[in-house]
């Protein structure tokens, strides 16, 4: 085992993070993460220094903050580490100075007052730092103002380097091989855990972690899935019955992914063609309007046009997520494609990375979505999930 990128990959990325802690005026910012079996919010740490927690669960007579882990950084200083496991893997880790301790957040704390550090100092996990734990940092720390910064690494992040797109063409094969395994076996008449299953088989054979594989048909196809709870049923689609399918998860190296496509078991008629080519046609429209410059707000206004040329109505699904896609990286990113969600300010740039997706839905008929990811480049943008429009 090995760590995947370079050291001087993880030196580029603390260095322009200390610019835009600079340029925002902060000295001293703490990262914290958090894995134990969770991917939702280990990105930021991940990215900064390539730990990954494996033990999560409720606090102890012994510990608190299982799973979590915190990075601090300083201009002109080397960032230091802080984890909840006994030993570090230094095989895997890229930074040199690390604390272990069974209270990360204290740790931390100490660490900053040991250094004489007071005043401001950005803090970036608010948004899942549970109250518990932000008061461990509050008693260990008085002196120290804590301020909000969520989206400071995620600023930098956002731009991809030439190593993370090579991650992202080996998920895209990945992802493409997978949720062909998946829609072929809805299609084909296994149920949606069988089919589920082909689909999980190719994933974790390649190197991916899931997060969901999503299916459903039938009575319920308005909603995300059939099954909320695993994302799949036992149930075995029938004849005409539209079918969706969908793959999130961590697919290389901690890069996300969640492609999607809508078929049918049997011949499709005139109707379920027509939704389903409706849904591919948006997304393929806003896909090529995503080029280096424009901004979301424009995109997502002819989405909107698009969506109410074909009518329908507006399923659970749609209510849900009512945007055409969204940034992607080490999780579910900001910004959205969405007149309601996005900001002026928000614009494409060469090297991010974008999911683009449409749902739809036809009264009598039923529901479609269909999602693609592509990397934005500045001749053309290279699209990384190829699975057929229509299965």
């Amino acid at each position: 085992m090995h760590r995947y990128f370079p050291i001087d990959e993880y030196e580029t990325r603390w260095a322009r993070l200390h610019e835009e802690m600079i340029r925002r005026g902060f000295e001293t910012a703490v990262v914290f993460g958090r894995g134990g079996g969770t991917t939702d919010n280990c990105g930021d740490v991940l990215y900064l220094s390539n730990h990954y927690a494996i033990s999560g669960g409720m606090d102890s007579l012994i510990w608190s903050a299982r799973s979590f882990a915190g990075v601090i950084l300083q201009p002109g200083r080397a960032p230091q580490l802080h984890i909840d496991e006994p030993e570090v893997r230094r095989d895997l880790v890229s930074i040199a100075d690390v604390l272990s301790s069974n209270h990360p957040f204290e740790s931390v704390a100490r660490s900053l007052v040991a250094r004489g550090v007071t005043g401001r100092v950005a803090l970036v996990g608010t948004h899942f730092i549970p109250i518990k734990y932000y008061r461990q940092l509050e008693a260990t720390a008085p002196d120290i103002e804590w301020v909000p910064a969520d989206d400071l690494v995620r600023s930098v992040r956002r731009i991809k380097s030439d190593r993370e797109l090579d991650c992202y063409r080996y998920a895209g094969e990945t992802a493409t091989l997978a949720v062909d395994a998946l829609m072929q076996g809805l299609v084909g008449g296994l149920s949606e855990r069988e089919a589920a299953g082909e689909a999980a088989r190719i994933t974790v054979a390649r190197g991916g972690r899931l997060q969901m594989i999503g299916a459903n048909h039938g009575e319920t196809l308005g909603f995300d899935q059939r099954f909320p709870l695993t994302g799949y049923s036992e149930d075995v689609p029938a004849v005409g019955d539209i079918v969706t399918g969908t793959l999130h998860g961590a697919l290389y190296q901690g890069y996300y992914l969640d492609p999607g496509r809508t078929g049918v078991r049997g011949p499709a008629n005139s109707e379920q063609r027509r939704l389903i080519e409706a849904a591919s046609g948006i997304v393929h429209r806003l896909s090529d309007m995503l080029r280096p410059g424009v901004r979301l707000l424009d995109v997502a206004a002819e989405g909107d046009r698009m969506t109410a040329a074909f009518g329908g109505s507006i399923s659970p699904i749609m209510k849900n997520f009512p945007f055409y896609g969204h940034g992607i990286g080490l999780g579910f990113e900001l910004p959205r494609i969405s007149t309601t969600m996005s900001m002026p300010e928000d614009v494409v740039d060469a090297n991010m990375v974008f999911g683009v997706e449409a749902f739809l839905s036809l009264d009598g008929v039923g529901a479609a979505f269909y999602e693609d990811i592509l990397i934005i480049g500045e001749a053309g943008n290279e699209l990384i999930t190829n699975s057929p429009s229509m299965f």
